[in-house]
């Protein structure tokens, strides 16, 4: 089946090698890849400037780099899988991203954090953080700017979770997904931090993930005695993970996994290429 993967691009270097990553991400998959640039002109009280002049030339300016964009895929000579759209909107980055997602259906958005690491943290404003808090029934795969090749083999994605919500089977769909295209295994992480055995309901959130993984290489672990935070981190260090996925509910920043009782908890940048699962209804 055909994906749909959106590309908010704002002509860096960083943004072509997020569309560059993603080709080769879905190299062996059918793909319409939505290259987005929003523009935005500043609202100004003035008589000295001319704001439908400044408009159309923001607006030029803005198709004139997806042009470039398309020449230099043209150069490259894709992957004949791969079809690719352009689109320019004046709007905010956000509001970009969640019309193209309801007009074109979109499966995946991607787009790359400034930085070493991945930054996704809700206790900081950065342009991450409010695109993936404000855009809705669409997963982001978040890269770091220093983003690494794939490795050939021993490929795995981390989901930490603490059992204690019920997933839907299209909450994981995308995490499946990944799983299957790059022939990756899914490492389930619980962090155990105060000694309590599961609960029931806990039991019957493991148990449903088991149903969901059946076509998947996939893992339960544990780690005792550490903060989720760290606990994360070691754990992606130790095994050389290739990704995290993190499950990002409604009315809290990824299931509540994250403890705002201390710095050391909210403070979290992975090095690798975070999947944010989103709720949805």
């Amino acid at each position: 089946m055909e994906k749909k993967i959106l590309i908010p691009s704002n002509f860096t270097k960083h943004a072509w090698n997020t569309l560059v990553y993603a080709l080769n991400l879905y190299k062996s998959v059918p793909c319409t890849f939505y290259i987005l640039n929003a523009y935005k002109i500043p609202t100004r009280i003035s008589l000295n400037r001319n704001q439908s002049a400044e408009l159309e030339a923001a607006k030029a300016e803005s198709e004139k780099g997806l042009h470039k964009i398309m020449q230099g895929l043209n150069f490259r000579k894709e992957n004949e899988k791969h079809t690719f759209e352009t689109i320019s909107r004046n709007k905010d980055l956000a509001d970009a991203i969640q019309e193209t997602v309801d007009t074109h259906k979109i499966d995946l958005i991607l787009m790359v954090s400034r930085g070493e690491n991945v930054s996704i943290n809700a206790a900081f404003e950065n342009e991450i953080s409010e695109v993936i808090q404000k855009v809705e029934d669409c997963p982001f795969l978040v890269l770091p700017e220093q983003m690494q090749d794939l490795p050939e083999t021993k490929r795995e994605i981390v989901f930490p979770t603490n059992y204690k919500f019920p997933f839907k089977n299209k909450e994981v769909a995308a995490l499946i997904d990944m799983a299957n295209n790059l022939n990756a295994s899914i490492r389930i992480l619980y962090i155990d931090s105060d000694g309590r055995p599961l609960s029931k309901e806990q039991e019957q959130n493991m148990d449903m993930l088991k149903t969901y993984f059946t076509e998947v290489d996939f893992s339960f672990h544990k780690l005792t005695q550490t903060t989720v935070t760290t606990g994360i981190h070691l754990f992606i260090e130790s095994r050389e993970s290739s990704f995290l996925a993190l499950y990002k509910r409604k009315q809290g920043f990824f299931s509540k996994l994250f403890s705002q009782r201390f710095k050391e908890e909210i403070d979290f940048n992975p090095k690798v290429p975070v999947l944010i699962l989103k709720e949805l209804e």
